[in-house]
């Protein structure tokens, strides 16, 4: 079959969204799947999206997979080779400076024009080379740009303006201390052990935070450095995974290579600061598709959405829940529409596979909570920003997002016969219903985090922009001005649409780095694990944490296993200590017993006598299972210093400790206050150092 195989649409197809009202698909693909026994896959695998001049039947399944895991291979090790190249340069802060973001514009324009031109040789004869070998060498060329493309986006828009930093975006500010905890948690033990209470199971999705921690053991690089490269590789892999399998969707090279590179660079000027939530949301389109065929009678993309739904609820569970949803309404529309109870049985099918999956990273959490004798008290849940009180529009935030976002609901109408377009529409009333729900939760005293829901909602409308402009391109235009339209005003016409998209895609990717640079600069502001701020000015207390590290280590010299009491969070993220309380309620193990512990730590501060502290401290290890603190940092002074820093409490003067209330659904949702411990509590039993404005206490009893 040649590159210029007729489009969907012309002569002797059926057209985009075909006569059968189903998955829209060419006339061949009906045919066979007329002849196909009720039940069984027929053609529902097969491409059902716009036409393209390189349409062709889709790859087979065994090859979709190959291509699908040598695409994320060779993504990631490429934006690998990449960071580590980047990391020799001496770039200028990119809050100091516009020279990367200038750098990071010029690549970006490379890879959107390269990767379109060698795509448009690829579809059109009269541009290719004359020689078989020439073909074949453009082919190459172009199938590894293609495939690459989303790799390249990530280090053009990412990669490059945090080139001078070691840290990602967001630097160890709010959330993102939370997450270098655990990916220190997981470089230092991995497994399922949470990150701060010692001897309990995550709570929290741990699979990209297990699998950075195995990069971080590879590389040699600390928990809190490998956060950046393992958040670009991951995105990359995402990104350029995502071409083969929407190849397999639609039959097309070229609609693939676009629903995949505009993909990528939706969530990169969305939501890129969760890298693990972001790769799930990268896939949500193409599992509605998949899930949709599935439940249709599609084996292969009943595996697919099985596979996804597995891994992803070991990523980021809130999107598989919604894409559970999602597929749980299409199953019983289709059930109820074709008076049948296959789509149920398949649903069944996938969700016991998925649970299957799922429950390798959840089982050891779910088991804990069965056999709990004090329960769970979550407040994960307990957040509403002022994003959560409103339906979430991403297609205002930039240009190119409204004018795919517009086309796209504009198609999703006209083409609502299409499997594809239905399946999309599914995904997108679903979110939109779940957004609502989480505000209408509120009256119970928490929410369903609806806000978090502008990521999928802006894929899902990126990738049916990119459908919607394919079919105008492919078989629209001809169908409304048949008159007008001949073979060579159609011909100028899709040059000019191309060109425009191309266009339309640069001025789209470059604004990324500077959407994102509130969260950059802080990559630069913050302080790193060794000490160093990345703009070059002094650094904050975060210098002192390498010799309270060593205090404590003096003492204990296995950081594993060593329980520290600290306000201090990006010295928890950064060190693999186990806390004796976590940063946060919403960020805390249900089983850890925030609040309980809280009371507790405040009792404390009301004791003098250094006996009665250690005696409290051991009977709520003895009553409460609570592995009591080894040691604690404290803000404070001491008196007598010698001169390496130990000395005695000063009676009468107090170590402070700042405690983390949860105070919703106020917004912020977290207090903090500070409470105080009597130093002459202290005056026994503790190994005392004062390093900076610390005060590092070490039980020595």
């Amino acid at each position: 079959m040649s590159d210029t195989e007729t489009p969907a649409g012309a002569a002797g197809s059926r057209g985009p969204a075909g006569a059968d009202g189903a998955d829209g698909l060419t006339g061949a693909a009906v045919a066979a799947r007329a002849t196909a026994r009720p039940g069984t896959p027929g053609r529902t695998d097969a491409a059902d999206t716009p036409g393209a001049p390189d349409r062709r039947t889709p790859p087979g399944a065994v090859a979709t997979v190959v291509a699908t895991v040598v695409a994320a291979v060779a993504g990631g090790a490429a934006t690998l080779v990449l960071w580590y190249l980047l990391k020799t340069t001496h770039f200028p802060s990119f809050n100091a400076s516009f020279v990367s973001k200038a750098l990071a514009t010029a690549t970006l324009c490379v890879v959107v024009v390269v990767t379109a031109g060698l795509l448009h040789l690829r579809a059109h004869p009269t541009w290719r080379p004359a020689t078989d070998r020439g073909r074949r060498v453009l082919r190459a060329v172009t199938e590894a740009a293609a495939h690459l493309a989303p790799a390249g986006l990530v280090v053009g828009a990412l990669g490059l303006p945090l080139s001078a930093s070691r840290l990602y975006l967001g630097g160890i500010s709010v959330d993102q201390a939370f997450r270098t905890q655990f990916l220190t948690r997981m470089a230092d033990t991995p497994g399922y052990a949470d990150m701060a209470y010692p001897g309990q199971p995550s709570f929290y999705p741990g699979l990209w935070f297990f699998t950075g921690g195995l990069f971080s053991r590879v590389t040699g690089l600390a928990g809190w450095a490998v956060f950046q490269p393992w958040a670009l590789v991951t995105l990359a892999a995402a990104g350029c995974a995502l071409v083969p399998v929407w190849r397999r969707i639609t039959g097309s090279f070229t609609v693939a290579t676009a629903a995949a590179t505009v993909t990528t660079a939706v969530v990169l000027f969305i939501a890129p600061g969760e890298p693990y939530a972001a790769v799930v949301g990268m896939g949500v389109p193409a599992a509605l598709v998949l899930g949709r065929r599935g439940l249709h009678g599609g084996r292969f993309a009943l595996l697919g959405v099985t596979v996804f739904l597995g891994l992803s609820a070991n990523l980021y569970t809130l999107f598989t829940g919604v894409t559970a949803l999602t597929l749980i309404a299409m199953a019983l529309a289709a059930a109820v529409g074709g008076r049948t109870l296959a789509p149920l049985w398949r649903l069944v099918a996938a969700g016991v596979g998925s649970g299957v999956l799922a429950l390798v990273g959840w089982a050891p959490y779910l088991y804990r909570v069965l056999t709990s004798p004090t329960g769970v008290s979550g407040r994960a849940q307990h957040y509403l920003p002022l994003e959560g009180t409103e339906l979430p529009t991403p297609f205002f935030a930039a240009p190119l997002l409204a004018i795919l976002g517009a086309v796209c609901v504009i198609w999703l109408i006209v083409r609502s016969r299409s499997g594809t377009a239905r399946a999309l529409t599914w995904g997108l009333l679903a979110s939109y219903v779940w957004v609502v729900l989480s505000m209408l939760m509120t009256v119970t005293g928490t929410t369903l985090l609806g806000f978090r829901m502008g990521l999928p909602i802006a894929a899902i409308l990126g990738v049916g922009g990119v459908m919607a402009v394919v079919d105008a391109r492919s078989v629209g235009l001809r169908r409304l001005y048949p008159q007008v339209m001949t073979p060579r005003w159609a011909h100028v016409t899709n040059r000019v649409l191309t060109v425009v998209a191309v266009v339309a895609a640069l001025s789209f990717v470059v604004q990324i780095p500077w959407h994102q640079r509130d969260e950059i600069d802080r990559a630069y502001t913050d302080v790193d694990g060794d000490g160093v701020r990345a703009d070059q000015f002094p650094a904050d207390d975060t210098v002192y944490y390498k010799d309270v590290d060593a205090e404590i280590l003096a003492h204990r010299p296995d950081r594993t296993g060593t329980v520290v009491l600290s306000d201090e969070q990006s010295f928890m993220a950064y060190y693999p200590y186990h806390a004796y309380q976590a940063m946060t309620a919403h960020y805390a193990n249900p089983l850890g017993q925030f609040d309980a512990r809280n009371s507790e730590i405040e009792s404390w501060t009301g004791i003098t006598d250094p006996d009665r502290l250690r005696a409290a401290m051991d009977a709520a290890t003895a009553d409460k299972g609570w592995a009591g603190p080894d040691a604690l940092v404290l803000r404070g002074s001491l008196t007598g210093l010698d001169r390496d820093g130990y000395g005695r409490p000063d009676p009468g003067t107090t170590f402070s400790y700042r405690m983390a209330d949860d105070i919703y659904p106020n917004n912020p949702n977290v207090r903090f206050r500070t409470v105080a411990f009597h130093a002459e509590a202290f005056a026994t039993g503790w190994s005392l150092r004062e390093v900076g404005p610390f005060v590092v206490a070490v039980r020595t009893d």
